[in-house]
């Protein structure tokens, strides 16, 4: 095996490349891109649609992120301006946060996979397939 001579003096060394046969881990790892999509709720949903796009678990797990934390942003943001409905902000605000402890402890266990969510999955998973189909 040749090694690289030294280098004149006064220069800096050269910055060592990848181990033979080594991955790259920024953007390989599907687990990782799938709980960060749930991390701040919709917000980051919409940046790793963007930025997984070439994975559709990270994608899936990117736009139910968006769908289920957007939503709820929407109906609490509507029902915090109706008077006699308002108080029910409170308790969708704590079912969205039972929703994102169960999307990171499901991300944190599972390989990156889909996760439906728990009781609305079956009824949004079509809306988050067409969103999650809709980035190329």
């Amino acid at each position: 095996m040749s090694q690289m001579p030294p280098p004149p003096p006064g220069q800096p060394a050269p910055m060592p490349g990848p181990m033979p046969g080594a991955s790259n881990p920024v953007g390989t790892n599907k687990k990782t891109y799938s709980v960060l999509a749930y991390l701040v709720g919709w917000l980051t949903g919409i940046i790793f649609l963007f930025v997984g796009k070439d994975d559709p678990d990270v994608k899936w797990n990117a736009a139910n992120s968006i769908v289920i934390f957007g939503g709820l942003s929407i109906i609490m943001f509507i029902f915090s301006f109706i008077p006699f409905i308002h108080f029910l902000v409170y308790p969708l605000w704590l079912i969205g946060f039972v929703y994102w402890l169960v999307f990171l402890v499901q991300g944190l266990q599972g390989t990156g996979q889909r996760l439906p969510a728990p009781v609305i999955g079956t009824y949004i998973n079509t809306y988050v397939d067409q969103l999650a189909n809709s980035v190329k």
